[in-house]
């Protein structure tokens, strides 16, 4: 494409003077271009550092290993610093992926975050304290976190429903647990419990339609 720089045009076809004023054309740079921004390069800039973080944490738990084979050998502690940093590993991978949205990526957190507190309560063996204790906090949390992002996203707090009903169902199965005398912890897990269920009904209630399309859109029901 050529420019006219006395009548200020850009000329379409290869012509070499300007069909108004006679001027000779100029061809046109890159600079006069318009360039949209790389924006997938600051997206490798930080996996460049989490593949980096990961390396050492990899080398680190190696070394965890070594240490726990030499020196106690009846003690495998090693197992639990290398279930955290797994931990660590996929939640920078997971969080960093710019194909998962924030939803997603709350919803297999606190997946993950489950998966970690049982597997490290059957490593250290200390009795159930994940089911007990660990699993209704993480629920609290979970319920915290929906709320805030229901209220900054007022306009689509539907969307946060799947995410509320996982929490509800996971205190559900920690009550069921509690009244089979399967787990201790009363006070934690029928708080829990309350909370997630107060909060969704809640929803549900207010905004019944909104709700009830969501769980349809959700369940292809």
């Amino acid at each position: 494409m050529n420019h006219c720089k006395r009548c200020n045009i850009d000329i379409i076809d290869n012509t070499e003077v300007c069909p108004l004023c006679d001027h000779v054309l100029t061809q046109g740079t890159e600079k006069n271009q318009r360039v949209y921004p790389d924006v997938w390069n600051k997206t490798r800039g930080w996996k460049r550092l989490v593949t980096i973080f990961s390396y050492f944490l990899i080398v680190l738990e190696i070394a965890c290993c070594i240490i726990n084979y030499y020196t106690y050998q009846h003690s495998h502690w090693s197992v639990i610093t290398g279930i955290c940093f797994a931990y660590i590993i996929f939640t920078m991978c997971y969080s960093f992926n710019r194909r998962n949205g924030h939803i997603r990526k709350i919803f297999v957190q606190a997946a993950g975050a489950i998966v970690l507190l049982l597997a490290l309560d059957y490593v250290t063996g200390a009795g159930g304290w994940s089911v007990s204790y660990g699993l209704p906090c993480m629920v609290l949390l979970l319920d915290g976190i929906l709320v805030v992002c229901m209220l900054a996203n007022f306009q689509n707090w539907q969307s946060y429903l799947l995410v509320q009903l996982f929490a509800l169902l996971v205190s559900i199965v920690l009550l069921v647990l509690l009244l089979t005398g399967v787990t201790k912890g009363i006070v934690l897990i029928w708080v829990a419990f309350g909370i997630s269920a107060l909060i969704f009904s809640f929803c549900f209630t207010i905004g019944y339609r909104k709700a009830k399309n969501e769980l349809r859109r959700r369940f292809f029901i």
